[in-house]
């Protein structure tokens, strides 16, 4: 209640809709992570597609995380964040040549996941060191949109490619130093995750000079009932993976989490500015849209809505609804909300992950700002608002 007061004072000079992030959620995450996963020999990522905002990025950082980036741009922004190039992992997908030329001049650790691209990387740069993204035939995933592994992936070298992939990098010199492979995003049972590591470290036997084993991310955040992600199972499934099959401590662990770091962090306040009744349903129209927060209108994602100016008057049962000229643009169907009028606040909880990082100016329309709320209670812009300059800044106007 008191985070809900200190946000309605906060809306009163402010422009919404906006995120706010709360430092002390993304710092228990971390905690988490980094008690759970506490022996020297892991290695903890960040997946920065989540929320690649530069200041989430710098605390990451300085609490001893590396970054998965999955651009050019994102290796820019971990740059710009402090991040050293050798904490910084490149794992993209249908790369260009000038996207491995910059990747190698930026220093940073390549992940390649295509026979076509190793190619390129080896016709190049003989003698470099890479890691393989490796597709194990294991997905999983929250929707089928976002499984990374399996017959139906773009993702990765296919197991009956690893020989010829070795073979190409033998004729270079190129040396694999890593392997890589990530079953998919947001899926709550740990049982691909481990099944999905364990094809690998049984793969890296045939490996010589491996220094690491990426099992990827995509650890699981309940966005219903909120019961927590079990990263003790996957942290001892890794540990009897060690020993089952022999691999010494110099062969790092590496996880890459991002969903589970920051999306409980995150909210998008939004104020309300129509309220319309019609013969079958109740429609509360919000000032943001699919643009600000596509995951409703991409996976039919269920998340929590308040009302936070509301108090304890009659409920009632509405569909919430963005403001762009789309008739997907609804965020829920059939919730119950206390009785909404026109410049109510409403608050789209654990947005945190995949919201700003996916947004768009559809419509035409302007992406909000970010701030943080500090441990302390104050509250810092981390992005400012667009504006329409920003918008018609690239466009050729004669």
């Amino acid at each position: 209640m008191e985070l809900c007061k200190n946000i309605r004072t906060f809306c009163d000079d402010t422009e919404t809709p906006f995120y706010i992030y709360s430092e002390t959620e993304i710092e228990n995450r971390v905690t988490a992570l980094k008690d759970c996963f506490r022996e020297p020999a892991y290695t903890l990522l960040y997946a920065m597609k989540a929320n690649s905002n530069p200041q989430i990025i710098k605390a990451l950082a300085a609490s001893g995380f590396g970054v998965d980036a999955c651009s050019v741009e994102e290796i820019r922004i971990a740059a710009l964040s402090g991040v050293p190039p050798e904490n910084i992992y490149y794992n993209s997908d249908c790369l260009t040549a000038d996207e491995i030329e910059m990747a190698i001049r930026a220093g940073v650790n390549i992940t390649v996941g295509s026979l076509d691209a190793l190619c390129m990387v080896t016709g190049k740069h003989p003698g470099i060191g890479i890691s393989l993204r490796v597709n194990s035939g294991v997905g999983a995933g929250h929707s089928a949109k976002v499984i990374t592994n399996g017959e139906l992936s773009k993702f990765g070298i296919l197991l009956s490619e690893l020989e010829e992939a070795k073979a190409i990098c033998k004729t270079a010199s190129v040396v694999i130093e890593g392997l890589h492979s990530h079953t998919g995003s947001g899926e709550m049972e740990v049982t691909n995750y481990i099944e999905n590591a364990r094809i690998m470290a049984e793969l890296a036997k045939s490996f010589s000079s491996l220094k690491f084993i990426n099992f990827g991310g995509g650890f699981g955040y309940d966005y219903v009932t909120h019961c927590s992600y079990d990263i003790s199972a996957i942290h001892v499934a890794l540990n009897e993976l060690r020993e089952t099959y022999d691999l010494d401590l110099a062969t790092r662990f590496i996880i890459e989490p991002g969903r589970y770091v920051v999306a409980g962090a995150g909210m998008l306040i939004s104020r309300v500015c129509s309220v319309k009744h019609t013969s079958s349903r109740n429609f509360i129209g919000l000032d943001t849209g699919h643009n600000h927060f596509p995951r409703c209108f991409y996976y039919d994602a269920w998340h929590d809505i308040e009302n936070m100016s509301a108090g304890q008057q009659k409920k009632m049962v509405y569909d919430i609804a963005g403001n762009l000229c789309q008739s997907g643009d609804i965020f829920a169907r059939q919730r119950t909300l206390p009785e909404t009028e026109v410049g109510d606040l409403i608050c789209i909880k654990d947005t945190g992950a995949y919201g700003f990082s996916m947004s768009s100016n559809f419509n035409s329309r302007v992406r909000p700002a970010e701030y943080l709320l500090k441990k302390n209670g104050e509250i810092k812009v981390i992005r400012r608002a667009e504006n329409f300059d920003d918008i018609i800044s690239t466009c050729v106007l004669d």
